[in-house]
């Protein structure tokens, strides 16, 4: 029975990650090696961009409590910056581990910001929601516009970044994770 229950799960995610790929064909293409280089960045020799090793692109947001949230604000801290939607079966897989992980590291060096696709979402009510069936309590700032997640070429969800303290993109993660992945992907970074 619980093989069966796994084995639907893991159908309905490549069911939704083979969905949302077809949908976002329409989306332009953006050069994963090109990398620009930010006025805002604390050290101008970094590049920022998409790729292992440089800075990720910067953003500001507002919450799900109304706060302005600044990813550049959390250099000194390692980062899992998440895309979800509340449509996407994996992201609902995931969010308990990720509370679980938030809960077990609240005094931790590692900080979850996890991106809403609000521009793609059903709305602020299923948002809502969503944030309290799950009793998330970690920082989910809204992509109203979805202008994040163009600048984070976001095509398929859940879609993870795992940042080092200096805001450099240490890792992406396609697809859902669990608490162990999260400890062992910022365990190995500094």
């Amino acid at each position: 029975m619980i093989k069966k229950a796994i084995v639907g799960i893991l159908l309905v995610a490549a069911i939704a990650i083979i969905a949302i790929n077809f949908f976002e064909q329409d989306a332009q293409p953006i050069d994963t090696s090109e990398s620009t280089t930010s006025a805002s960045a604390q050290d101008e020799s970094l590049a920022e961009g998409l790729s292992q090793g440089q800075v990720a692109p910067d953003f500001t947001l507002t919450d799900q409590n109304g706060e302005t949230v600044k990813l550049s604000d959390y250099r000194g801290k390692k980062v899992i910056l998440n895309f979800w939607a509340t449509w996407c079966p994996p992201c609902r897989a995931e969010m308990p581990h990720m509370q679980e992980f938030h809960e077990n590291n609240a005094d931790g060096d590692v900080v979850i910001l996890a991106v809403n696709l609000t521009a793609q979402d059903n709305g602020d009510e299923a948002i809502r929601s969503f944030i309290d069936q799950f009793s998330l309590t970690f920082s989910i700032p809204m992509d109203e516009t979805g202008s994040t997640a163009q600048d984070y070429q976001i095509r398929t969800v859940p879609t993870t970044y795992i940042l080092n303290t200096k805001g450099e993109i240490a890792q992406k993660i396609v697809g859902p994770m669990d608490e162990q992945i999260m400890k062992d992907q910022t365990d190995s970074i500094d």
